[in-house]
């Protein structure tokens, strides 16, 4: 009878811890994914059409690529020194955030990559 309810215990309380351990996992996917659009675009950036860009232009690229990597930077310490799902919740929006900001960056890019293909 006492080792029913030890298990039965045992069971609520890995029920309940559950979804601090799940969001815990979910972090260094989407930082993966941060982080593969933030190279994406940085590779995008050193090829032969950015450097016939206007420096103007390619800092506002840049702006954007550096939020995004600041955004990242930001989420991965919350989620190395989490003090409960809050801090893994808010570790994942700045994951998305970060990965926005590079596809803002990404987009914005390829828009000025488009007009300098229509000037030659």
């Amino acid at each position: 009878m006492r080792t029913a309810w030890l298990l039965m215990f045992s069971f609520v309380v890995l029920a309940l811890l559950m979804p601090i351990s799940v969001q815990a996992f979910e972090c260094p996917k989407r930082f993966k994914e941060a982080q593969a659009a933030i190279d994406k675009v940085t590779g995008d950036m050193g090829g032969e059409m950015s450097k016939m860009m206007k420096k103007e232009d390619m800092a506002l690229v840049h702006a954007l690529l550096d939020d995004a990597k600041m955004r990242l930077a930001s989420a991965k310490h919350n989620h190395e020194k989490p003090q409960g799902r809050y801090d893994h919740a808010r570790a994942i929006a700045k994951a998305y955030s970060a990965r926005g900001y590079a596809v803002a960056a990404d987009i914005y890019h390829w828009k000025l990559m488009g007009k300098m293909k229509k000037m030659k």
